[in-house]
């Protein structure tokens, strides 16, 4: 969502310059009419980390494995947290490092080791259970992308426009290639994508390519985003969404471009959407769901093409990266509320707003969901752990309403089955937030 935000303030620069002494609006937050939401939020535990940068939160992403969750900083910091609830804080922190550079991009869990990039060029690897420092490799510019690894070997982007290649054991550069860089563009890249012995990047330029993982040989290349206009800020096109591989095709979206579906053996188009965007997408076996630049959702049949649903009521929301949650669409606002969407006809059929005791409708940065659990990353640097469970307006209707239909699966992935979690967060309440600053052994 650090898109939006960069975007925009690109554009009241540009127009308080030609304004003279003009100042820019604050924003604000459009109206949302109320709703009976099918979910609630408990919160199981938050942790404070540092405050995030708006300019380089982009490249940051959860990494997690069957019992932790990891997360980086740009202010240098990388932690790893237990998925589980626990009486202390001291047990919620398994390890913490701190780093000289800023980390700008990860982590990426490969086996047991935990990949970051900062903004002074350097790979890092470090152990994900102890977090020990176990190399570096040193590039050309800021690691911009989040770190890849296949083929026995780790890919990542720097923002000088250059894609690496490195052994994946000792962070040996093998092979280095390099595009062409516009001269404006967002801020932040998009990871590589692998397939079948094939990388897929998306560039600045708005062009797409196909390369060896092998040797770095371009294979085939493709544009979803021309420039046009005057100006540099007029001409401005990138790619930043996520590309995503999917049933033997390849999607993305391009900034003043378009929504793709692609062969990725040769880089023609299946079908084309006249969509501008930035922000990731996602997938499920029958649809692609996207988001526009102006916060206009849409879901389109992955064969097809074919448009299944619009959804408008968000515009103005500065929408963030989509995600999945359970068997809904799950989007973030910039106002810190999270949204559930029905995947067949796109009506929100959930809201909660996330808080933390440093206020309420913090921006939130990233999501990660798994089952009926959901992770956040907010601007204050707090990490949050929510379960997602049936409001009681839904078990109340369950419950009255013999003849609803309801689904086992997902009902069963809703149902909190540790009924003592309600307890025990209520008896943990006094730790819910503390800050990693206070014990930090640096």
């Amino acid at each position: 969502m650090k898109k939006r935000f960069t975007l925009m303030f690109a554009l009241a620069s540009g127009f308080a310059l030609l304004a003279g002494c003009s100042t820019s609006k604050p924003l604000v937050e459009p109206y949302m009419a109320p709703m009976e939401s099918d979910y609630s939020l408990h919160k199981n535990w938050q942790v404070k980390l540092e405050s995030m940068p708006n300019r380089d939160s982009e490249g940051l992403f959860f990494a997690e494995d069957d019992k932790s969750i990891y997360v980086a900083s740009e202010t240098g910091h990388l932690v790893s947290l237990l998925k589980s609830n626990t009486s202390r804080w001291s047990d919620q922190v398994q390890w913490q490092a701190k780093f000289d550079s800023p980390i700008v991009s990860g982590p990426t869990l490969d086996e047991d080791r935990l990949l970051i990039g900062t903004s002074k060029g350097q790979l890092i690897a470090v152990s994900a259970q102890t977090g020990e420092y176990l190399w570096q490799s040193q590039l050309s510019s800021e690691v911009v992308s989040r770190a890849l690894v296949a083929d026995r070997k780790i890919f990542t982007r720097t923002v000088d426009g250059k894609l690496y290649a490195l052994n994946a054991k000792t962070g040996k550069v093998i092979w280095v290639a390099e595009h062409q860089m516009p001269n404006l563009s967002l801020r932040g890249s998009p990871a590589p994508v692998y397939a079948d012995g094939k990388l897929f990047i998306g560039w600045e330029s708005g062009s797409i390519q196909a390369l060896s993982a092998k040797s770095g040989a371009l294979l085939w290349e493709t544009r979803i985003a021309v420039p046009k206009g005057r100006t540099d800020l007029e001409r401005m096109v990138d790619i930043q969404a996520n590309l995503i591989v999917k049933d033997d095709r390849l999607f993305a979206l391009g900034f003043h471009g378009k929504f793709a579906s692609i062969n990725p053996e040769n880089g023609n188009f299946y079908f084309v959407k006249e969509i501008s965007g930035y922000r990731d997408f996602v997938t499920d076996d029958a649809a692609v769901y996207v988001v526009d630049e102006d916060d206009v959702m849409y879901a389109f049949d992955m064969v097809s093409g074919a448009n299944l649903w619009k959804q408008n009521a968000f515009k103005g929301r500065l929408v963030g990266d989509l995600s999945l949650s359970s068997d809904d669409v799950l989007a973030v606002d910039g106002w810190g509320y999270l949204h559930w969407l029905n995947k067949t006809q796109g009506v929100e059929i959930a809201r909660a707003k996330h808080s933390n005791e440093y206020g309420d409708g913090n921006r939130i940065l990233r999501v990660y969901s798994e089952s009926n659990r959901s992770y956040l990353l907010d601007d204050e640097g707090v990490i949050t752990s929510y379960d997602v469970t049936p409001s009681n307006l839904k078990l109340f209707k369950i419950e009255h309403n013999e003849t609803q239909v309801i689904e086992p699966q997902a009902d069963e992935k809703l149902v909190d089955k540790n009924p003592g979690n309600d307890e025990s967060s209520k008896k943990d309440e006094s730790w819910w937030n503390f800050k990693l600053s206070d014990i930090w052994p640096f």
